[in-house]
């Protein structure tokens, strides 16, 4: 018995190879016609498909684990191509029913034709099957890290932009602070601060906290190295738009700026530095 299922598998094997061109043009008009986006994408992903359905006719006639390892190999690969293409892993996964169903109806026809037994053509049917949740497995892992680091990268990014150092005049810079200052973000100020104070060769530097709801212990112990840092590197550090609520838990904290001049406003900041007298 398993001598004629290894047998009718490595025939079917065959049967699907040599359709293989035709049942991938088959898939690519059906899902150029559900995603029209993919029109564009149709001479890249047609060898991929032919490719995948050479992977499940050759997936019939393989032991277990050479058949996993050679999915695996495939979906790792493929999937990350694709979803560095771009393409959806919902288009993706609405095309797995295509292949089962087109091959399905091919191995149907091959099993009416030699009049399988239901055993057999159910035996089939369950090598197709576990070889499509394979190849939806291993297809979907690269997806999911490349949306990752995508997600990671779009997080940096937008983190690096809530730290916008601008300069104002010559030797002059200014750091408007908005929102909240949590640990990631706080080690980018004092990154951000002493490289573009370096870069842009500053001599005075207002960080300005009108944007920020609170001060708490941590966000002062913060400032305090940024202040430490930028005098190390010979720029003078001024903070700016404190508001009576924010001052009043500063001094609850215990915390003393004496040492850091402080303004109400960045405007007078910009005062007291002369910028204004600079400007007229």
């Amino acid at each position: 018995m398993a001598i004629q299922i290894e047998e009718t598998l490595e025939y079917l094997t065959d049967t699907i190879l040599a359709h293989k061109e035709d049942l991938a043009m088959t898939i690519t008009e059906q899902q150029n016609n559900t995603y029209s986006n993919l029109k564009n994408l149709t001479n890249t992903l047609i060898p991929l498909r032919v490719e995948l359905v050479t992977l499940y006719a050759e997936a019939l006639s393989l032991e277990p684990v050479q058949r996993e390892e050679k999915i695996q190999k495939w979906g790792l690969e493929t999937g990350r191509k694709c979803a560095e293409l771009g393409i959806s892993l919902d288009a993706m996964l609405k095309e797995v029913p295509h292949y089962r169903n087109a091959i399905g109806e091919l191995i149907k026809e091959e099993a009416l034709k030699k009049q399988y037994s239901l055993e057999k053509f159910y035996e089939i049917l369950s090598v197709l099957d576990q070889a499509v949740n394979d190849v939806v497995y291993f297809f979907c892992l690269p997806f999911v890290e490349v949306q990752t680091n995508n997600l990671k990268a779009s997080q940096e990014q937008m983190l690096e932009m809530s730290v916008p150092v601008v300069p104002v005049d010559n030797g002059i810079a200014v750091l408007p602070l908005v929102g909240t200052i949590d640990t990631h973000r706080a080690k980018l100020v004092i990154e951000e601060s002493l490289t573009q104070c370096l870069a842009l060769n500053i001599e005075e530097f207002v960080i300005d906290l009108s944007g920020v709801a609170m001060v708490d212990t941590f966000v002062a112990q913060k400032l305090f190295q940024v202040m430490d840092s930028l005098k190390l590197i010979g720029v003078k550090p001024k903070i700016s738009g404190i508001s009576p609520e924010m001052a009043q838990t500063i001094v609850q904290l215990g915390l003393d700026f004496k040492e850091v001049p402080s303004y109400a406003t960045l405007k007078s900041a910009l005062r007291e530095i002369g910028f204004e007298r600079r400007m007229n």
